[in-house]
This record gives C-alpha cells, sequence and structure tokens, in this order.
C-alpha cells in the first residue's frame, strides 16, 4: 500500500491510495471507520478459476487488503503498513455475479504493529473465507 494518496480522506483520515493491482482486479475503493475498513464488490470473470469460482488468489488479496486498511486507521500518523503475517481460511467458494462483502477490525494496536481480523462473505452472509494478518508500522519509507 505504498501508492501516492488520491484526492480526499475519508471519516478516520486514511486516505484512499492509487493501487494498480486492485485496480486491475477490478476493485472499489476501501470504506473505513473507527478500526474497520469494509470492501464490496461484484464477482467479475476476472476473478474466477477453472471451474468457475472465485481464485484463491483474490481472496488472499482481498483479505490483504482490507486488513491492511483496517490497520492504517490505528497507525501513526505518516505511518506506512506492511503485512508481515496472512492467514486465511477458505470455507466457501463464489461465482461469477455473487455480491461479495469483505470486513476487517483491529483486534490488536500497538507501537509498531497491529493484529486484524477479516471475513469475506457473499451478501446473503454465507461465510467464504475468514483471516487473520499481522501488520507492522513503518515510518522511515518502505523502500528502505
Amino acid at each position: 500500500m505504498t501508492d501516492v494518496p488520491a484526492e480526499g480522506n475519508n471519516s478516520t483520515g486514511v486516505s484512499q491510495r492509487l493501487q494498480p493491482f486492485l485496480e486491475h482486479l477490478r476493485l472499489p475503493p476501501i470504506t473505513t471507520g473507527d478500526r474497520t475498513a469494509k470492501l464490496e464488490f461484484v464477482v467479475e470473470a476476472i476473478h474466477l478459476r477453472l471451474g468457475g469460482v472465485v481464485h484463491g488468489g483474490v481472496y488472499a488479496s482481498v483479505m490483504d487488503t482490507v486488513t491492511g486498511y483496517a490497520a492504517y486507521t490505528v497507525a501513526p500518523e505518516g505511518s506506512d503498513v506492511l503485512t508481515m503475517q496472512l492467514n486465511l481460511n477458505m470455507t466457501a467458494s463464489a461465482k461469477l455475479g455473487d455480491h461479495i462483502v469483505a470486513t476487517a477490525r483491529v483486534v490488536h494496536s500497538g507501537r509498531r504493529t497491529a493484529v486484524v481480523s477479516g471475513e469475506i462473505r457473499r451478501q446473503d452472509g454465507k461465510l467464504l473465507a475468514a483471516g487473520t494478518a499481522t501488520l507492522f508500522f513503518v515510518s522511515e519509507g518502505i523502500a528502505s
């Protein structure tokens, strides 16, 4: 999440950032709240693997993104956020046209790290994936 900040911030001060990879996956901007983040999208052909279901890599990318944005809501001002560890358990599949809702919530925040839990569900409430992430706050810039 180290891209150029776009215009405007949401209610928690986390700027929406240009993300070429997410744009490639046709994922919309993420919304954030108090220690939370949410991403909603409709499954398109680009998200599918053989067999017509969502590729596991899409779930992993969505979980990494939504947990990262939740961590930004508690990161020290001016810091960037890097994923140190990501766990993901996939429990069901989604198909073309399904509406997906991914949510994340910070469960612990320290001086240098945050632990965030997340879920990916179909709009009907069916759990597709659950996960956790440990994220590191970087103030020196992530290229170093």
